[in-house]
């Protein structure tokens, strides 16, 4: 219940104050504390995601009732760590090393691109989208299930509607240059991917049922014509730019 969700909400913000110095965040800070604010807004999301507008798909927003102010609300409480977790992973994979061979951080990842899903007034959303798949092909090299991930999203993003599919094959081609030899066996990855599409279809929202369906997601929208984008209004990315993150 939201209830609850606001309960734990609370709860978690209350234990957030009592952490010691070392585990305040700072620009000092090793790696592992960044790695722990990554997971302490993911578990924010966690808790909020089911009562925001997006995954309840309605325009009204429901209301918290334990805080004061009028406006408080888990969209508003859930777009609030949106942000703190978009600047953690950028922060993160600019300035440690280990952001290429740990996958402790990949979680942040995950709900970055969920959130910035169907978001292409903002006009950073591209570099978000592009910046998570980025990560996934420098991830990969430690970990073969990470190029599934970095598949799955550019999946996500063209069934939204947020990039016509002749963009979206550019950014495959770009993603694939640099990929692991094919191995002997599929790549595993049961997780999820699509949070949304979690909440009804475990099976479709996963990461190896998403990446495999790229080109048939991209011959549909081509033949329905329902991207959200124009031809005309792609913006053509760096093809250099793969090899910056």
């Amino acid at each position: 219940t939201l209830a609850f969700a606001e309960y734990k909400y609370r709860e978690l913000i209350a234990w957030a104050e009592t952490l010691p110095p070392s585990m305040v965040r700072s620009e000092q800070s090793p790696h592992h504390v960044l790695i722990f604010h990554i997971w302490f807004h993911v578990a924010i999301l966690s808790i909020l995601h089911p009562f925001t507008v997006r995954a309840r798909d309605s325009s009204r927003s429901l209301r918290f009732k334990t805080f004061p102010c009028k406006r408080s609300s888990p969209d508003a409480a859930y777009k609030a760590s949106v942000n703190q977790l978009k600047r953690l992973i950028v922060v993160y994979r600019k300035n440690y090393m280990s952001s290429t061979y740990t996958m402790l951080w990949h979680t942040g990842l995950i709900h970055v691109a969920n959130a910035n899903r169907g978001d292409t007034k903002d006009p950073a959303w591209r570099f978000y989208l592009f910046f998570c798949i980025q990560c996934y092909g420098r991830l990969r090299q430690a970990y073969r299930f990470a190029e599934a991930i970095g598949r799955s999203l550019l999946s996500m993003a063209l069934q939204q509607g947020d990039l016509p599919a002749s963009e979206a094959r550019h950014i495959m081609e770009q993603y694939e240059e640099n990929r692991l030899i094919n191995p002997p066996y599929d790549i595993r990855a049961t997780f999820m991917a699509d949070l949304n599409l979690a909440m009804t279809n475990p099976s479709e929202a996963s990461v190896e049922s998403l990446a495999d369906r790229f080109e048939d997601i991209a011959i549909f929208q081509e033949f329905t014509n329902a991207g959200g984008s124009s031809e005309n209004e792609q913006i053509e990315s760096d093809g250099n730019s793969w090899d910056t993150l």
